[in-house]
């Protein structure tokens, strides 16, 4: 099935800096969509008419909700929001995890899914069309790893976050989904296969994700997800895992 015309579309992708983010947004601006890019680190793509960027942390929660503002304001009304940035770090045992750790984790992989979502919101209640949402979530949303406490944590609460939004906000024009897109090769993949295997026992299965190469690509990943925002029907589950791309895992 191909993707319909895609190019009075706009959307916003958070984390666009590099990996999976990076690569949504060439991929969408390849189908002539109008972009609004954030991260932290610099952006690898100019500003024009059809693309806005902005650098902050998603933890700011003010800052968010200006960018979707700003978003809108120069690019138009906000079809698809897609909340991408997230981190990986602390790889190490819930006991020895603290306090300052996990809350930066969460302010991140958690919070900032939040003030995302609700920055959207107030894009599309209110307004004519629908608004989708698409939360990027992981396999450790499903179950536990040892090692990646913190991660399997925010990802699951994400999911869970995500379906209370769908129930809420369904009849005021929003769709939403958690979308665990399956192992790609970027830089928290690289970050993964430099564990310590004390720490975290499975980073051997990563090394042979490496060396066979089965990985999903960002271009196969960002076409799945346009066809969950756009194509007809729509998915009726929330919780979402992609298929698996020809030799990739899952």
């Amino acid at each position: 099935m191909e993707l319909p015309d895609l190019s009075a579309k706009v959307a916003v992708i958070t984390g666009a800096s590099r990996g999976l983010g990076a690569g949504m947004a060439e991929y969408f601006r390849a189908q002539g969509m109008r972009l609004a890019l954030c991260a932290r680190s610099p952006l690898p793509f100019a500003p024009s008419d059809t693309l806005f960027t902005a650098s902050f942390d998603v933890a700011d929660a003010n800052a968010m909700s200006q960018f979707a503002e700003d978003a809108a304001q120069k690019l138009g009304p906000l079809d698809l929001w897609v909340n991408n940035a997230g981190v990986l770090d602390p790889v190490k045992k819930l006991r020895d995890l603290t306090p300052e750790e996990l809350q930066r984790h969460l302010d991140v992989n958690l919070f900032g899914v939040l003030y995302g979502s609700q920055a959207f919101l107030r894009q599309v209640v209110g307004r004519e069309g629908e608004g989708v949402l698409l939360n990027i979530s992981s396999g450790a949303a499903w179950s536990g790893y040892a090692g990646w406490g913190a991660y399997c944590m925010g990802k699951a609460a994400m999911d869970r976050l995500t379906e209370t939004l769908a129930l809420e906000e369904a009849a005021h024009g929003l769709r939403a989904h958690a979308v665990a897109p399956g192992i790609i090769d970027t830089d928290m993949q690289a970050q993964i296969r430099a564990s310590s295997p004390e720490v975290f026992p499975m980073v051997e299965k990563f090394h042979e994700y490496n060396r066979k190469n089965l990985f999903h690509t960002p271009e196969f990943v960002a076409e799945q997800l346009l066809r969950i925002a756009f194509a007809n029907p729509a998915p009726t589950q929330t919780v979402l895992r992609l298929p698996l791309e020809q030799g990739a895992e899952g």
